[in-house]
């Protein structure tokens, strides 16, 4: 089942939303206290790929525990959930990061793959003002037609069949025509869209998709977040962790 999620406005604090994390949550945590994140009255929002790649994939499964994390579903969570059903491909996730996971025991695979079976495939998020924000991995999927947020929803949801709803997670994960397109065409029925999956050298608009995935799974890269209702961007450079214990901000 594939679900959407949507969230009320935050009437006690902030609302955050952040790039692929690929498991450097250590750089989470220290980009999270840059912006003085209050864990009583903030929100924080992932678009995805929460795991792979970097030291601390596992410590998913406690921030996917705290009551003011979310995130949606991405590749590689789609991946971890298809090797251990059975039906994906162990040596490319391996190859792509996944290594980790088969070190644990199958009991701690099971936790994991059960925790991130939960996540949606979207996000919909209502501000104080009356704006209207999306979230989901790469793409929404849209109808030529319309062009709207709430094909991209009936789609996934399976209103509009299984053939289509298979197409729309298949664009919500994995998509990249837009950004290749360079397509500024904007999305209608909703205000802003934040997306990963494609990596970026700086947080990216498209009419009004936003592309935030800046590589911190990469050595050039950055960790960056953003402030939803303001639109600041703060970010940590990959390059800086290497100099210290724990993770310097710039």
């Amino acid at each position: 089942m594939y679900t959407i999620d949507v969230f009320e406005s935050n009437p006690k604090g902030r609302d955050f939303v952040v790039g692929d994390i690929h498991g450097h949550f250590k750089l989470l945590a220290s980009l999270m206290e840059k912006v003085n994140f209050n864990t009583q009255q903030d929100r924080l929002f992932c678009v995805g790929d929460l795991i792979d790649r970097g030291p601390d994939s596992i410590d998913v499964l406690k921030w996917l525990s705290e009551p003011w994390f979310y995130g949606v579903r991405g590749n590689h969570e789609q991946m971890l959930i298809d090797c251990l059903s059975g039906s994906g491909d162990i040596n490319r996730h391996t190859r792509n990061g996944g290594a980790w996971l088969y070190a644990l025991a199958p009991s701690v695979q099971n936790e994991i793959y059960n925790v991130l079976q939960t996540l949606p495939v979207m996000i919909e998020i209502g501000l104080s003002d009356g704006r209207k924000i999306g979230i989901v991995h790469a793409e929404a999927f849209l109808s030529c037609a319309t062009h709207s947020w709430q094909d991209a929803k009936d789609a996934i949801s399976g209103v509009r069949g299984e053939s289509a709803q298979q197409q729309a997670l298949k664009t919500a994960l994995y998509a990249r025509e837009k950004i290749e397109q360079q397509n500024q065409a904007p999305i209608k029925g909703l205000d802003t869209l934040y997306v990963g999956h494609s990596t970026v050298p700086h947080v990216h608009p498209l009419g009004n998709v936003v592309y935030i995935d800046t590589g911190c799974s990469f050595s050039d890269g950055a960790l960056s977040l953003i402030d939803i209702e303001s639109g600041e961007v703060s970010h940590v450079s990959m390059h800086l962790l290497h100099d210290s214990l724990g993770v310097s901000a710039q």
